[in-house]
């Protein structure tokens, strides 16, 4: 990496060149904007906007790998199906699929989100979303349609 040296009033400075800072800046917009900072109910509409997205794009391999939690996906994996085509079996016909977030309650590690979903052709039902933070990062734990409780606060309940 080319480092550019300059004298300052206070003695030589090394500075990264400018197409490098605007590199480095772009990596950090970046990562501020994947959920840094963010409180959790926020982390939380995050990931499941993610989720939404990467199902609508049938991005199977997404959703497995970075979306749901390891648990689902070995779940899934011991019924004999590896999780990308259980999930192309289960949402290969979905189409124009729709997801909208009603609420969002958090306790602790867990996560839960209600949510109104919906596609063509089919009826918009009110389905739950349960969520867990695993190495700080919020995955989907389980889907249902039934509603589910909410998670029990352990220390205090985040909103």
């Amino acid at each position: 990496m080319a480092v550019e040296k300059g004298l300052t009033r206070d003695g030589w400075e090394a500075t990264l060149p400018p197409v490098r800072r605007r590199a480095c800046l772009t990596a950090l917009v970046l990562v501020a904007a994947t959920g840094c900072g963010q409180e959790p109910p926020e982390q939380v509409r995050s990931a499941v906007e993610r989720f939404a997205s990467a199902s609508a794009q049938k991005d199977y391999q997404e959703l497995c790998r970075e979306i749901l939690a390891p648990d689902l996906v070995e779940r899934v994996r011991s019924v004999g199906l590896p999780c990308e085509a259980a999930l192309e079996v289960g949402l290969g016909a979905v189409r124009e699929p729709t997801l909208e977030i009603v609420s969002i309650e958090v306790a602790d590690d867990q996560a839960l989100a209600r949510v109104r979903t919906g596609a063509a052709g089919e009826q918009p039902s009110e389905d739950s979303i349960r969520l867990v933070r695993e190495d700080g990062d919020w995955r989907i734990a389980s889907l249902s349609g039934p509603q589910p409780q909410p998670p029990e606060p352990q220390g205090g309940l985040e909103e």
